[in-house]
């Protein structure tokens, strides 16, 4: 009888344990899948940001070399300058991103290891004895 009980206790702790690994899992399937989405609104935000300014700096560019007084070239290279400056900002805050990406991962790898470190431990809390007569 008593290794009935134990097979019992020894099947319902693994299958304890297994139903906390899937629990686990599923957290960080889910905290990757947020991650995921929020880096590439992120990243495409930037991009697209990006983008447009790369053909505002064509433009103006086609407009320096169209426009006829010097002073109409200079004020358009002007134009140009911020608008490279501020396309190297956005760069760069791409690049940030990316950075500030990688480390919530790492952060999300290692509270998921973490979690991960199942201790198990067994604490007796009463027995049962019992007589036939």
């Amino acid at each position: 009888m008593a290794e009935k009980l134990n097979n019992a206790y020894d099947k319902h702790r693994v299958q304890l344990v297994s139903e906390i690994m899937d629990r686990n899992a599923d957290f960080f399937d889910e905290e990757v899948e947020k991650l995921d989405r929020w880096s590439n609104d992120l990243k495409q935000g930037l991009e697209g940001e990006i983008k447009d300014l790369d053909r505002e700096i064509r433009e103006a560019k086609k407009s320096a070399s169209l426009a006829r007084s010097l002073n109409n070239k200079l004020e358009i290279q002007k134009q140009v300058k911020q608008l490279e400056a501020t396309r190297k900002e956005k760069r760069n805050r791409l690049f940030d991103a990316e950075d500030e990406i990688d480390n919530r991962r790492d952060g999300l790898i290692s509270e998921t290891e973490q979690r991960l470190q199942v201790n198990e431990s067994e604490t007796e809390l009463f027995t049962i004895r019992w007589q036939v007569t």
